[in-house]
């Protein structure tokens, strides 16, 4: 199990946006903007109109990219480049065309009559998700440049969309989460029940809710890393967190994308070793 990854400092918000083919009305600055329904939307699905570059406007750390709530399907593909010259004549990053969408069960371990091809994520599944993808580097790079290629060209929409993009540097603490690290869904639907005995109910949208804690942490990490994430986002700033990286299986679960639903204090319950719990929102 890799140790959770934090994403909280989105260096695509600070950037310039470019190239493509974008509908005038849902512009690339919508991945800029987090709410997640104010999509970029392509204005068709060529292969020239559905990529962008992003100018970082001076060279920074990247550790994670993602790109949340598209509309590619199962066959769609994608590819990343880094590098520190805006032609991208050379590059310090190429990812090669992949899937977008993760595998998430292994050939052969469905339930018997079960099959959904290349073991992804089932369509109707992932609408009740909004599929997102995300590629953590194994190393960081130093770059000033990202491009970003779509392909899906036979996608029914006839165009191709997102709702966010981040490019971010990351933390993954020293020390993982904490056995008694909580997962939960949170619905405010209302429900009135008739003096007849049936149930009404206006519905919600559901939300998730990570609960986490990370003990015995060192003071320079403690206050280097967690602190500022505090003083930084508070309640209100958008953050990543991807419980555990090294498991694709179940990324759509264990990724959510939101905002601090409480700020809480640092501990110090042992000599030079601190503590602290997390509860992260999801945004959707």
């Amino acid at each position: 199990m890799g140790n959770i990854l934090i994403a909280a400092r989105n260096r695509a918000d600070d950037g310039t946006l470019s190239a493509g083919s974008w509908v005038t009305t849902l512009p690339l600055a919508n991945l800029q903007d987090r709410q997640l329904t104010r999509v970029a939307r392509s204005t068709d699905t060529a292969l020239a109109n559905t990529w962008f570059d992003l100018d970082l406007g001076a060279g920074r750390t990247v550790s994670l990219l993602a790109l949340l709530r598209h509309n590619l399907t199962q066959g769609g593909r994608w590819r990343f480049r880094l590098s520190d010259v805006a032609d991208f004549a050379t590059t310090l990053l190429d990812t090669g065309w992949r899937d977008i969408w993760p595998e998430i069960t292994p050939f052969g371990q469905d339930l018997w009559g079960e099959f959904v091809w290349g073991g992804k994520l089932d369509p109707d599944e992932a609408k009740t998700y909004g599929i997102s993808a995300y590629h953590v580097l194994s190393t960081p790079i130093y770059a000033r440049y990202v491009r970003l290629e779509l392909e899906d060209q036979d996608n029914a929409d006839g165009y191709l969309e997102a709702g966010r993009l981040i490019v971010s540097p990351a933390w993954q603490p020293s020390r993982n989460l904490t056995y008694g690290w909580e997962l939960q869904h949170v619905d405010e639907s209302r429900t009135i029940r008739s003096r007849g005995g049936q149930l009404y109910v206006d519905p919600a949208p559901r939300r998730r809710r990570l609960s986490f804690t990370i003990n015995h942490l060192g003071e320079d990490e403690m206050l280097g890393r967690a602190y500022e994430l505090d003083r930084e986002k508070g309640i209100a700033g958008d953050v990543l967190a991807i419980v555990d990286p090294d498991r694709p299986r179940h990324l759509h679960r264990l990724a959510i994308y939101g905002t601090l639903a409480e700020t809480t204090p640092i501990a110090n319950p042992h000599f030079e070793r601190y503590s602290k719990r997390f509860v992260i929102e999801e945004l959707v």
